[in-house]
């Protein structure tokens, strides 16, 4: 019984030495703030504060080449997932040497985006002669204005970003060879 008392009386100082440490160490930190009281004259006419107030704050627009290069992050990667978020309602799709596509929906061009599984290794370096060489064969789909990419097994890719930074059209050709005479 004497060693559940001496153990009780033991929780309960530290409660005490607990508390009374907390207390003080709050009492310390309230009393060294530091009131501080301004007075202004109030015949100062001078002395003139207009609040400015900007009700609505729009955000930046994200740079086309952050969204130019998280689509060539996708590609790069093969996981074309998160280039959805980046695709306008309705897109532009060619499939070289075929009758493939047109204006499509968002998820048909998603679907289409399939045919470049089998790429691999790609560069979008606008100084890689295949890429230059496209460009001025075929300048409308993969010239100015179009980003281009070109994989180590032939397959290109092209993509075109709108005002509001979403891809308006794209291109897929199996092989550069099919576009440069």
């Amino acid at each position: 019984m004497r060693n559940y008392l001496l153990g009780v009386v033991s929780v309960l100082m530290l409660v005490v030495v607990g508390g009374g440490a907390y207390f003080l160490g709050f009492k310390k930190s309230v009393s060294d703030r530091q009131e501080v009281s301004v007075t202004l004259p109030a015949t100062d006419e001078s002395l003139t504060i207009t609040p400015t107030f900007t009700p609505f704050l729009t955000p930046e627009a994200v740079p086309d080449s952050y969204v130019s290069e998280q689509i060539i992050a996708a590609i790069t990667v093969k996981n074309t997932q998160p280039i959805e978020g980046y695709m306008a309602d309705t897109v532009h799709v060619r499939l070289e040497s075929s009758s493939c596509c047109g204006l499509i929906t968002r998820a048909e061009a998603m679907s289409q985006l399939s045919y470049l599984d089998p790429a691999v290794d790609w560069s979008f370096d606008p100084t890689d002669p295949i890429l230059i060489d496209l460009a001025a064969a075929a300048p409308d789909y993969y010239g100015s204005g179009w980003i281009v990419g070109v994989a180590s097994n032939e397959y290109v890719f092209s993509f075109k970003l709108d005002s509001q930074d979403e891809i308006e059209a794209y291109n897929i050709a199996a092989s550069y060879k099919i576009l440069i005479p």
